[in-house]
């Protein structure tokens, strides 16, 4: 029978680990739901907080700014995103699995050239791409007008016309390579015996990628929606370095609505509840993704 201090022992090496989640993770987590029931101001101590009860939530569900930021999370910056990545990654996945890239010995190079986006951090990729984009000296706009296709440069980032667009052509850029990733692993798994009998049936390209791609890809394209639709949902970087939520509020979405609650507006406890919404929201993406992978496992076990 183990002694006393062998059954302590995995508590004792765990303890260091534990205190850490707790004090970053666990304390901040519990502060941010006491302080979405309060009304306080960054430049205040937590003892003048004021108690107001479900105050703030009551005031982001009554604020067509937040209904706005709302739509703008949901549609623009995960939806349309997460779409196109996934338009995208698998035709690129499937580009780089072709036989013309190994005939050329290009697939190497090709693969690499896909991860360069991924490579840089997003702040970098949000700076270059702002001056790409920027209306007198951007690469973008000298190449339209020195073609004569505009006749002046565009402020894409400052006009409600582009602005959505061009936020998600930079999130595209940089986040696709991920999906591309995972889409080539996914095909990379797919048996090859499958394609010979579908060959030995007469079955084309198009009949292969329907009846055999399509299906053996499934669980993986359930998944890599998930992940993006999570990492996608709560992003602040991109669309608050691209345009500051402009022009205007146009593209304001729940992250800077948070930001602009909390540390413009002096408003930490509605800064709080909009994250708890938040929160809330991603906890049951977080359910499903969980829900499925714990199927797949199964389904291997």
């Amino acid at each position: 029978m183990a002694s006393r201090s062998a059954r302590r022992q995995p508590y004792a090496l765990t303890a260091p680990a534990l205190i850490v989640i707790g004090v970053l993770f666990v304390f901040p987590s519990v502060y941010n739901v006491v302080l979405a029931f309060q009304k306080l101001s960054p430049y205040d101590t937590p003892g003048d907080a004021e108690w107001v009860g479900l105050d703030n939530f009551k005031a982001i569900f009554s604020d067509p700014q937040i209904g706005s930021a709302t739509i703008n999370t949901a549609f623009w910056l995960t939806a349309l995103t997460v779409v196109i990545r996934l338009g995208l990654g698998l035709g690129l996945a499937l580009l780089l699995q072709s036989r013309v890239l190994t005939r050329w010995r290009l697939r190497g190079v090709a693969r690499t050239l896909v991860l360069v986006p991924w490579m840089l951090p997003p702040v970098v990729a949000v700076a270059c791409w702002k001056s790409i984009f920027d209306a007198n000296t951007g690469v973008l706009n000298q190449f339209l007008v020195s073609t004569h296709i505009l006749s002046k440069g565009v402020p894409f980032l400052a006009q409600t016309s582009t602005a959505w667009w061009s936020v998600i052509a930079i999130i595209v850029w940089r986040e696709l390579p991920f999906v591309v990733i995972v889409m080539m692993a996914g095909l990379q798994s797919i048996p090859k015996e499958q394609y010979e009998a579908a060959a030995i049936d007469s079955a084309g390209r198009w009949r292969s990628f329907r009846h055999i791609t399509l299906p053996n890809l499934r669980p993986v394209i359930v998944v890599v929606v998930l992940m993006t639709v999570i990492q996608t949902f709560n992003n602040f970087v991109y669309v608050w370095l691209s345009t500051g939520g402009g022009p205007g509020t146009y593209t304001q979405v729940l992250a800077t609505q948070l930001y602009s609650a909390a540390f413009v507006a002096n408003d930490l406890g509605q800064g709080a509840a909009i994250g708890i919404v938040m929160t809330a929201t991603m906890a049951v993406f977080a359910l499903v993704y969980l829900r499925v992978t714990s199927d797949r496992e199964g389904r291997s076990a």
